[in-house]
C-alpha cells in the first residue's frame, strides 16, 4: 500500500502535544469543517469517492464530537462504515461478478478433478481388480490340474549335483564338528604348553572331549554343544531365505553379523593364549594383548577363516540342498509356487482397494472445498486497501476533533488518543478479509 493508503500514524493521531494558541486557532477551523460535514452526505452511495475528497475525514470528525471521542462508539461507528461500504459493494454487480470469477473457475476444475478421479476408481474396479481375479482363477485352475495328474508336471532332478551337496554337506559337518568341539576346548578350558604356539596345535586337540571330560561335566557339554550352536545358525540362513520381502536381508546381515562376532571371541581367546605364552618365554615383549591387537594378528584372521568361512559355506549349501529336495516333490513344490503367486495377487488387491480409498478421501476433501468456495459466492466481496484507506480518512477526522476540538487535559487525551488508535488498528485487522459473509 502506498503513502496515501496506509498513512504514518504519528501524523494521522498527532504527537500528543498542542499549543493552546494553536488549538484556538484551529476551533474556527473545525466549525467549518463540521459545516461541510453536514453537508457532506455519507449515505447517499451516488457521493462515494476515495480519489482525494475529505467526505470521510469530515464525517469522523463530525461523529466524534457527537460521542465525544468515545472509543467505544468509535467502534460502532466503524461497525456501521463496514455496512455502507458493504451495501455499496452488494449492489456493484459487475464488481463482485469480477471479484468472484475465479472462485467460480476454482470450482469448476475442483468438479473436473472429481471426475477424473471417479473415473480412476471406475477403472480400478472394471479393469484392474478383474484382471486380477481373472490372474487368480487361472491358478487355482491350475492347482486343480495339478492335483488331477501330477505326473503332467514332473521335473527331472539333477542327481549328480544333489549327491555332491550332500557329499560335502557331510564332509564340512564333521569338519566343524572336529573344529568347533578343538577350538572351544582350547578357548575356555586348555593351558597351553610351549610347543603350543603353533597356531594349528593350538586349534585343533584331538584328545578334546577326553580333555573335556576330565575337566567336568559343564566342560563336556560346552565342548560337545558348541558345535550345534554353529550348525544351527547355518539353519537359520535357510530358514531366513525363505521368508520374502527386504526385511530378510536385515535379519540375514544380523545373523552373520552375529556368528562372527562369536567365532571372534573365540580366536581371541585362543590368539592371547598363545602371545601370554610367548610373551612368557620373552620378557621383552608387551605382555599386554587387546580386542584390537587381534586385528592385526595372522593367526587370528586363521582362525576365523577356519570356522566363520566354512560356516558361511555350509549355511548355503544347506540352503541350496533344502531348495532342491523340495523341488523332488514335484506336484507339491507346483502348487506351492502357485499358492505364492496368488498370495501376491491378493496382496495386489489390497494395494488396489487401497487406491480406491485414497481416491475416495481425495473426492471428499475436494466436495467440501466445493461447499466452501460455494458459500463463499453467496457473501460479499469488498477491496480491503480501498477500505481500509476509508477507515484511515474517517479516523483522521474523529483524531482532528480529539486534538482540536475536544475540551479537557492533555493526559486525558493522550489516553483517548491511545484508545482510538487501538481501536482502529484492531478493526482493520480483524475485518481485512476480503469477503464478507452475511450475517
Amino acid at each position: 500500500m502506498n503513502n496515501k493508503d496506509n498513512p504514518n500514524w504519528d501524523d494521522l493521531f498527532g504527537s500528543g502535544q498542542s499549543d493552546p494558541a494553536v488549538l484556538n486557532g484551529k476551533h474556527k477551523q473545525h466549525e467549518e469543517e463540521e459545516n461541510a460535514a453536514k453537508e457532506a452526505n455519507v449515505h447517499d452511495m451516488h457521493h462515494w469517492n476515495y480519489n482525494g475528497t475529505h467526505a470521510w475525514k469530515k464525517y469522523g470528525f463530525l461523529q466524534s464530537k457527537n460521542h465525544g471521542a468515545n472509543p467505544i462508539s468509535l467502534d460502532v461507528d466503524l461497525n456501521k462504515l463496514l455496512q455502507l461500504y458493504k451495501k455499496r459493494m452488494q449492489q456493484d454487480d459487475t464488481t463482485q461478478e469480477e471479484m468472484k470469477r475465479p472462485i467460480r473457475k476454482k470450482i469448476e476444475g475442483l468438479k473436473i478433478d472429481i471426475q477424473n478421479i471417479e473415473q480412476s476408481i471406475a477403472n480400478i474396479r472394471m479393469e484392474k481388480i478383474p484382471s486380477i481375479e481373472k490372474k487368480k482363477d487361472h491358478l487355482k485352475s491350475e492347482i486343480g490340474e495339478v492335483r488331477r495328474d501330477p505326473s503332467f508336471y514332473k521335473e527331472k532332478p539333477n542327481w549328480a549335483a544333489l549327491i555332491i551337496t550332500i557329499i560335502v554337506l557331510v564332509l564340512l559337518t564333521l569338519y566343524l564338528w572336529i573344529f568347533y568341539t578343538s577350538a572351544s576346548y582350547s578357548a575356555f578350558f586348555r593351558q597351553f604348553a610351549p610347543d603350543d604356539i603353533n597356531v594349528a596345535n593350538s586349534i585343533f586337540d584331538p584328545n578334546a572331549l577326553r580333555k573335556a571330560w576330565n575337566e567336568g561335566g559343564p566342560a563336556l557339554i560346552l565342548v560337545t554343544t558348541m558345535p550345534f550352536i554353529f550348525l544351527g545358525l547355518g539353519v537359520l540362513i535357510h530358514k531366513v531365505q525363505e521368508q520374502e520381502g527386504r526385511g530378510k536381508w536385515f535379519k540375514l546381515a544380523a545373523l552373520i553379523i552375529t556368528t562372527f562376532l562369536f567365532d571372534y571371541i573365540i580366536a581371541y581367546e585362543i590368539v592371547k593364549k598363545i602371545h601370554d605364552l610367548q610373551a612368557l618365554n620373552n620378557p621383552e615383549m608387551d605382555a599386554t594383548y587387546r580386542f584390537g591387537d587381534a586385528v592385526s594378528d595372522p593367526n587370528f584372521w586363521l582362525i576365523i577363516f577356519a570356522g566363520f568361512v566354512t560356516y558361511l559355506i555350509w549355511g548355503f549349501l544347506f540352503d541350496r540342498l533344502m531348495h532342491d529336495t523340495r523341488k523332488m516333490d514335484h506336484a507339491g513344490e507346483q502348487i506351492r509356487v502357485r499358492k505364492k503367486e496368488i498370495m501376491g495377487l491378493n496382496k495386489e488387491t489390497d494395494t488396489q482397494q487401497a487406491q480406491i480409498d485414497q481416491l475416495r478421501q481425495q473426492i471428499f476433501e475436494k466436495k467440501k472445498e466445493i461447499s466452501e468456495l460455494e458459500q463463499d459466492l453467496t457473501a460479499t466481496f469488498i477491496r480491503p486497501r480501498e477500505f481500509e484507506y476509508i477507515v484511515y480518512q474517517f479516523a483522521s477526522g474523529w483524531m482532528q476533533y480529539i486534538e482540536g476540538g475536544m475540551m479537557g487535559e492533555q493526559a486525558e487525551k493522550n489516553d483517548i488518543r491511545s484508545q482510538t488508535r487501538d481501536v482502529v488498528l484492531n478493526f482493520i485487522q480483524k475485518n481485512n478479509n476480503p469477503i464478507i459473509q452475511d450475517s
